[in-house]
């Protein structure tokens, strides 16, 4: 019984510790949109490595918002620019 118990014991302590080790979408999301900042060349083809664990929804979304903001109608911040979106520019 002892070692039944010790082994079911074990095999949590290393489920738990398997699942500490990932990062979360949170985690991926956030290195991907920094992964993002610094290049001028990502697509939805072409991912750097810090997205290539989020979904392809995901990834377009963030890459929409990357064009957003490049284009100024976003600012850092993420609010709108009424001006710059209304602007014939």
């Amino acid at each position: 019984m002892r070692t039944r118990t010790a082994l079911a014991a074990g095999l949590l302590a290393l489920a738990a510790l398997t699942a500490a080790c990932g990062k979360s979408d949170e985690e991926i999301a956030t290195d991907c949109q920094q992964a993002l900042a610094k290049t001028d060349t990502a697509t939805l083809a072409d991912r750097p490595d810090a997205c290539a664990d989020l979904s392809e929804d995901d990834y377009s979304a963030l890459l929409f918002s990357k064009g957003l903001r490049d284009s100024g109608v976003i600012d850092e911040n993420g609010n709108v620019d009424a001006e710059e979106l209304l602007s014939d520019n």
